[in-house]
């Protein structure tokens, strides 16, 4: 019978003969047999496209070995090019994902991408050159990057040799044929040949080219976590968890024994009957005992160098990885442990939870454990196994064994802890992203629409969200996790066991200690300062401590508490409301509505193309990126902090030499911030010493020790490149009119100054050999920068001169020369010729000997080589403890590398203002805020759409002046227009005209003027809610009445449409009396676009109210038949009302029959005048 191996599970495909390609049913392919002719010549410029990256500019170049720029008649015609960028790289790209390069006016597609943008003002350069003296331009290439070509797709690579996996001769060894699981193996146990398995890419902001291996896709929005299959859909078998009765719909039971009718049901465990455990192998019993508890986490269950999945996570495992099931009656499958952070970064980022589960002890400590035993069971006779993680998309800490993530965005983990119900509700929130370990941490009054949590989710989108089991939801609440939280995961908590109380959770803190002696000062705002032991919280605080209890219980699940609590990092989250003094109000409130309708951050489809943040961010580090969407969710309201912001924007763009300086050394950094994390737990003492990660065995610990050698080498690179930033602007600093960009690009300890890191960085560039430890994965430190690593290195010298020196004293006695020989337990034998072996006293004593010598031992050399192993033993004890004691020691001096990114990150985001501001050219002006106690205003002249201006271009749009308030103008506008006007596309312009005012930019208009604004207030387009039961017309009325509760003299009102809801004198009547309530009473400035054409009539002598529409030309106007008409849109306000909304020629465009379209104008026409005819009664 033939060995059952890890390659029986793969079949061998033959390769074809040279120069065949085979189609999907295997026949010869004739694609490219009559060839394609290449395009370009030798030496063009083109725009070319590999995958996972967008049209990047390129020349064409030969391949090395002088072969043909072109493939004409291949499968795949393609063509050879070098990209421009700041990495060179050389590929083939298929000719079909190429286009000519014609200059940076006309891109296939933008990007905000920094090196997008240089290379294509590289290219530029070399199209104003001959093409033979183009290729001077660019650097060598890296020749690596020609792997990741299609070249690859059109030449059958050479057959490579397996490596063969010898059977462990542990007796804990797996068989993947076997019907059960049996216990532990070193042998290949995986559906996955380790060849093909490599490390995951390190963090870098360098551009790598793409896999080959397609990767999973994360859906745009992350759903909730899924249940464990069960169906099968891969195989045509039945797997032995489908058969069991205690996994069966209508059987399953929590592990308190409570079927899922139960009030208190718990969906997250699995009770697992004992008849049926008492079956089970020792190691399989293991996974269940652990599957019970954690019933929605996909266990990677270690079995020597594998991780496993078994059951339904098996069957996960090979839908969504693509990994190969094992033989057997159970669904099994696996991978090798090198490759958990790509296979549990694919499952996290498809929204599920995933559990590292590592054996914690050897056979050999197994077999210990037993013989101190009485009578060990066969259950004991396995080695040991405890989860040491569980990673969703809200505890990722992007360890040295998990996946690494390039997108810069905060990932926060809410708790939502709710007062007693009542019209006005009180509401706690503490939120914290693990990658940085910063908590957020607030307590506030809600209206029952709950508009401050709205504003709150809106601006700190969660990933993963904690609430209160209550069967008493209030209605708001409830709304609010079934209309902007439905699409992410949720997990109500149990008041007690997971909902901990206030006492429980500040007894957690102090026996926890994770604080030291000194709390952080926001915990310290919620506690009773007459109490040191810090036990007794504020009257106002105890929500927001149930809270954090919330995320420090879902944390301390995931094993990461620790981690994340000792950084320390606490702000208190204080929500935005209108209302308050101007002293307390420093931001423009921009809550969730407004956010979606104008598109500052998302767009309709949940990516950010088109929105206001993809125009303007062009930061180039992740923390940078993060600070500036946090600038657009809250731009300030203060007219300081925005003059000073426009006097940065000017001095940068006056200093063109040095910003691009500063933007070369800023888009090399890495993720500072996530570094500074990841350090902080890698070098945590009290982690060394409890975490069940620290008790694994693990196969590739040199692998995870260079890559924490890595992490720390590239922060300290980084901060290298930091520290040059401030010499680029010693010239320039005297010029800088800007109080804020001056003292981020001064050198100082004041607070805001960049920090001097010129002596940490010189000590730890000595502290070590970098090159040795990223080749080696050890650190062995300098003298001086360890004190017990010093003193065992002395102690070792010491007694080694202590042997020279008695070995000098033996060789006189014996009047030759004597020597030490010997090894290991027999190390320090004094050998000397046969010939002096009679000057041997009886303190001598005879270990061996050789032709012509003889070997002996004395109770002095015994006592000095004692000391020396003793010395020995101390320094690889401080071996193996110095590099995290170097992560400790740099982690100390964390208040100065957190100073330093602030910096750096305020800098990125003041250079992203200059960058948008510069490219709108001639079109633009810096707004001028008017006095606060002047009447609201908001007068624009020649305006743009700046999100439409960066798709389209200025040449596109037609400018639109808009004068709202003031000495002069009505604060209301009732606009009017024909269906497709430019009516809506007109305010959401005003809106992020204002946003982009308030943020410190340029905005694209000829002239700006306006007060400040306290909120805006939006109520666009038409849709309704249906997750949470809302109709279009409830939606409506709803954001409606949010801004008449809330709007003040100062806020901007952009009204759409109100009223098409509902019937027509309905929605015409309340559309009035809004109109009435904002000119009249609020009197704050507002656009109000309607249909409602005897509404403007109503209006038209209003004081507060002025009348403007869309402009429209009428061509081949017929009275009779509006289908011979054809309408033109001017997309132009001006002054007056519109006589008519021409839906007929929206009908017209939309493909509507014409007869219906006549049927409908004649049916029209006799309303009006019935109309007409009552209003003259």
């Amino acid at each position: 019978m033939a060995k059952n191996t890890l390659f029986s599970y793969f079949t061998k495909v033959p390769k074809p003969r040279s120069g065949a390609s085979l189609n999907a049913e295997g026949e010869r392919s004739s694609l490219g047999a009559s060839g394609v002719s290449c395009p370009y010549r030798l030496h063009d410029l083109i725009w070319a496209k590999l995958e996972g990256y967008p049209y990047w500019p390129a020349i064409v170049s030969a391949p090395p070995g002088g072969a043909s720029f072109a493939k004409e008649h291949s499968a795949q015609p393609s063509v050879h090019v070098r990209f421009f960028d700041s990495s060179p790289s050389r590929a083939w790209v298929k000719i079909r994902l190429t286009k000519p390069f014609k200059g940076a006016a006309d891109p296939p597609a933008r990007s905000t991408d920094v090196r997008w943008m240089r290379g294509v003002a590289e290219a530029e350069k070399a199209l104003s050159l001959d093409p033979s003296d183009r290729v001077a331009l660019l650097p060598a290439t890296n020749g690596s990057a020609a792997s990741n070509s299609s070249e690859e797709e059109d030449e059958q690579p050479s057959p490579k040799k397996r490596r063969v996996i010898s059977d462990s001769s542990s007796e804990d060894e797996f068989q993947p044929g076997r019907n059960e699981v049996e216990s532990d193996s070193d042998s290949a146990s995986s559906g996955v040949d380790e060849d093909t398995i490599s490390d995951p890419a390190p963090e870098s902001p360098e551009k790598s080219p793409p896999r080959r291996r397609p990767a999973s896709k994360s859906p745009a929005v992350t759903p909730k976590v899924k249940k464990p299959t069960t169906v099968a859909a891969v195989t045509s078998g039945t797997w032995a968890h489908l058969s069991y009765d205690f996994l069966k719909e209508g059987n399953r039971r929590d592990a308190a024994g409570r079927l899922a009718t139960h009030p208190e049901f718990n969906p997250h465990t699995l009770f697992i009957p004992d008849s049926f455990k008492a079956k089970l192998t020792p190691a399989m019993r293991q996974w269940w005992d652990m599957k019970a508890e954690h019933l929605d986490v996909i266990l990677f269950f270690k079995v020597g160098k594998f991780y496993e999945l078994y059951h339904m996570d098996a069957v996960i495992g090979v839908e969504q990885l693509g990994l190969v099931f094992m033989k057997g009656d159970f669904a099994h499958s696996g991978f090798p442990e090198i490759a958990y952070g790509r296979y549990s970064e694919a499952l996290i980022q498809k929204g599920y939870k995933v559990a590292r589960v590592e054996q914690t002890e050897t056979p050999q400590m197994m077999e210990e454990r037993c013989r101190k035993m009485h009578r060990p069971s066969k259950f004991d006779r396995v080695v040991r196994r405890e989860i040491c993680r569980i990673t969703c998309r809200a505890t990722r800490t992007f360890g040295p064994q998990d996946g690494q993530l390039c997108n810069p965005e905060l990932s926060y983990l809410l708790a939502i802890v709710h007062g007693q119900v009542s019209t006005n509700m009180d509401f706690a929130i503490c939120f914290v992203d693990t990658s940085v370990g910063k908590f957020h941490l607030g307590q506030f009054t809600d209206d029952s629409f709950c508009s401050k949590l709205r504003t709150a989710v809106s601006h700190h989108p969660p990933v993963q969200v904690l609430y209160q089991s209550d069967p008493t939801l209030p209605a708001g609440l409830r709304q609010v996790l079934e209309g902007p939280l439905h699409s992410v995961p949720q997990q109500a908590l149990r008041p007690g066991r997971e909902l901990w109380d206030v006492p429980h959770t500040l007894r957690r803190l102090r026996e926890g200690a994770y604080f030291g002696d000194e709390y952080p000062t926001v915990l310290q705002s919620f506690l009773d300062p007459a109490d040191s032991t810090h036990l007794t919280p504020q009257e106002n605080g105890c929500l927001a401590l149930k809270a954090l209890g919330a995320c420090i219980w879902y944390l301390s699940e995931s094993l990461i508490e620790e981690e994340v609590l000792t950084m320390g990092s606490f702000e208190n989250y204080v929500p935005p409301q209108t209302g308050q003094t101007r002293q307390n109000l420093n931001s423009l409130i921009l809550d969730g509505v407004c956010l979606q309708n104008l598109e500052v951050v998302r767009n309709s489809s949940g990516g950010t193309e088109g929105t206001l943040l993809a125009t303007m961010d062009f930061c180039c580090t992740p923390f940078g990126k993060r600070l500036f969407q946090q600038w657009l969710c809250s731009p300030p309201k203060l007219v300081d902090v925005i003059e000073d912001r426009q006097r940065a924007v000017d001095d940068l763009l006056h200093f063109p030499h040095e910003v691009q300086q500063t933007r070369e050394l800023l888009c090399s950094l890495p993720d500072l911030e996530r570094l500074l994390a990841r350090i902080h737990s890698q070098g945590l003492a009290r982690k060394s010493s409890s975490h069940p990660d620290q008790r694994a065995i693990l196969y590739e610990d040199t692998a995870y020790n260079k890559r924490k050698i890595a992490n720390l080498l590239q922060a300290l690179g980084g901060f290298q490149k930091a520290v040059q930033v401030a010499p680029l602007w010693e010239d320039a600093l005297p010029s800088l009119t800007s109080h804020m960009l001056a003292k981020c690009l001064s050198v100082g300890p004041e607070a805001g100054q960049f920090p001097d890191l010129a002596d940490a960085l010189k000590f730890f560039q000595n502290a070590f050999d970098h090159e040795q430890a990223r080749k080696e994965g050890c650190v062995t430190p300098m003298p001086g920068v360890d004190d017990e690593y010093d003193e065992a290195m002395r102690g070792i010298k010491e007694a080694n001169k202590a042997l020279q020196d008695y070995l000098a004293q033996q060789s006189q006695r014996f009047h030759c020369k004597a020597a030490f020989v010997g090894s290991g337990k027999n190390r320090f034998q004094i050998e000397v010729p046969e010939s002096c072996a009679r000057l041997v006293d009886s303190s001598y004593q005879l270990q061996g000997q050789r032709k012509g010598y003889r070997r002996y031992y004395t109770e002095e050399v015994k006592r000095l080589a004692v000391e020396l192993v003793s010395a020995e033993e101390a320094q690889e004890t401080a071996l193996k403890d110095i590099m995290r004691r170097i992560f400790e020691h740099f982690d100390r001096r964390r208040s100065h590398w957190e100073a330093a990114i602030h910096c750096l990150a305020l800098l990125d985001g003041l250079l992203s203002l200059a960058r948008y501001s510069g490219s709108l050219t001639d079109a633009s002006c810096t707004p001028r805020f008017l006095p606060h106690q002047s009447q609201p205003c908001l007068v624009v002249k020649a305006g743009r759409h700046p999100c439409l201006l960066e798709h389209l271009g200025a040449g596109s749009l037609i400018p639109n002046d808009l004068s709202l308030g003031g000495a002069k103008d009505p604060v209301l506008t009732l606009l009017t227009g024909p269906n497709m006007g430019g009516k809506s596309t007109l305010m959401r312009q005003a809106g992020l005209l204002v946003i982009i005012a308030h943020m410190g930019a340029r905005v694209p208009a000829d002239a700006c003027e306006l007060t400040l604004v306290d909120r805006i207030f939006t109520r666009l387009g038409a849709s309704d809610r249906i997750t949470s039961g809302e109709s279009t017309f409830f939606v409506e009325v709803n954001e409606t009445s949010a801004i008449l509760q809330h709007a003040t003299q100062h806020s901007l009102v952009l009204l759409d449409e109100l009223g098409r809801g509902t019937s027509t004198h309905d929605g015409m009547a309340l559309a009035h009396a809004v109109v009435q309530e904002l000119a009249s009473t609020i009197r704050c400035c507002t656009l109000f676009s309607t249909h409602y054409h005897h509404l403007v009539q109503n209006f038209q002598l209003h004081p507060a109210v002025q009348l403007a529409h869309m402009a429209c030309m009428v061509e081949d106007e017929n009275a009779e038949d509006p289908t011979q008409e054809t309408i033109v849109f001017l997309y132009k306000c001006v002054p007056g009302p519109c006589p008519k909304s021409y839906g007929f020629n929206a009908a017209k465009l939309a493909g509507v029959p014409q007869q219906v379209i006549r049927t409908a104008y004649e049916k029209s026409s006799r309303l009006e005048k019935c109309i007409q005819v009552a209003c003259a009664c």
